[in-house]
C-alpha cells in the first residue's frame, strides 16, 4: 500500500436540489472544510454517470473524495466534516440527503503499475466496483481479485489509464473499491464495452462464484460510472 490515504464519502440527492446544493457545497463548505483541516492534497467531487432512464436518475449519487498527505491529516479532515456537518447551513441541507455514507478513511491495498502521467483522479471519469465481504471470507476474494481478475480486465481493457483499489478503515463491515479510470466520458464508455467483450464471458462470469449461492462471499456490492463535477486545486 502506497498511495496516500483517502476520505470518501457519498449520498443521494433529489435532482431539483443539485443545482442549489452544489453552488453552496463546491464555493463554501468545501473551502471551508479545507482551510480548517490542513494535509489535504486535492478534492474532487463526482456525479453518477449515464442514469437517465431510470427512476435512479432522480437521485443520482454523489461522492466526494479528498487525497491527505497523511493518516493523521485523515483523521483530523474527518473530525472537521462531522463538526461542519453537524451545525451550521449543511446541517439543514443534511435532511434533504439520502443515503449518506459518512466521510470514511480509506487506503490503498491495489494499484496497478498502469498510471495516469499526472497523478490519481486528475479530471477523469471512472468506473467503481464496490464490495462488502462476510466474514473469513475476505482473504480468498482479495487473493482471486487482485492477482487474477484484475490484471487481467486492465491488460484486456487498453483504455484503461489507470486501476487501484480501496479498503476502508474502521468502518463494519469494511468496504472496498475498485477505481478503474478512463481519460474521458468517451473513453469510458468504450472501456466498458472492451470489459463486456465475448472473450472476456469466462472471466466476468467467474464473479458469480463469490456473490451467488447458499453462502456468498460477498453480502452487498455496487457498480457505477461517475463523471467530475469539482475539483481543487
Amino acid at each position: 500500500m502506497s498511495g496516500r490515504p483517502l476520505v470518501v464519502e457519498s449520498f443521494r440527492l433529489d435532482v431539483e436540489q443539485e443545482a442549489p446544493f452544489s453552488a453552496f457545497y463546491h464555493h463554501e463548505f468545501l473551502p471551508a472544510v479545507i482551510s480548517d483541516a490542513g494535509g489535504v492534497r486535492g478534492t474532487w467531487r463526482y456525479q453518477e454517470h449515464q442514469v437517465t432512464g431510470s427512476l435512479r436518475y432522480y437521485r443520482k449519487q454523489f461522492l466526494t473524495i479528498h487525497e491527505c498527505d497523511a493518516g493523521a491529516d485523515a483523521e483530523a479532515l474527518i473530525e472537521v466534516l462531522q463538526r461542519r456537518t453537524a451545525d451550521g447551513a449543511m446541517a439543514v441541507w443534511s435532511r434533504s440527503i439520502a443515503e449518506a455514507e459518512p466521510p470514511r478513511l480509506y487506503v490503498e491495498r491495489w494499484a496497478h503499475p498502469r498510471m495516469p502521467r499526472d497523478g490519481i483522479f486528475g479530471s477523469r471519469p471512472f468506473f467503481m466496483v464496490s464490495v462488502e465481504l462476510r466474514p473469513g471470507r475476505e482473504q480468498a476474494f482479495h487473493d482471486w481479485y487482485e492477482t487474477g481478475y484484475l490484471p487481467r480486465n486492465v491488460a484486456d481493457v487498453p483504455g484503461w489509464v489507470g486501476c487501484r483499489r480501496y479498503s476502508s478503515v474502521g468502518r463494519t463491515p469494511a468496504r472496498h473499491h475498485a477505481i478503474y479510470e478512463a481519460a474521458d466520458l468517451h473513453g469510458l464508455d468504450e472501456s466498458l464495452e472492451a470489459m463486456r467483450a465475448p472473450f472476456r464471458l469466462k472471466e466476468n462470469m467467474s464473479w458469480k462464484q463469490w456473490d451467488t449461492g447458499g453462502d456468498p462471499a460477498i453480502a452487498w456490492e455496487d457498480a457505477a460510472m461517475f463523471k467530475p463535477i469539482f475539483r481543487t486545486p
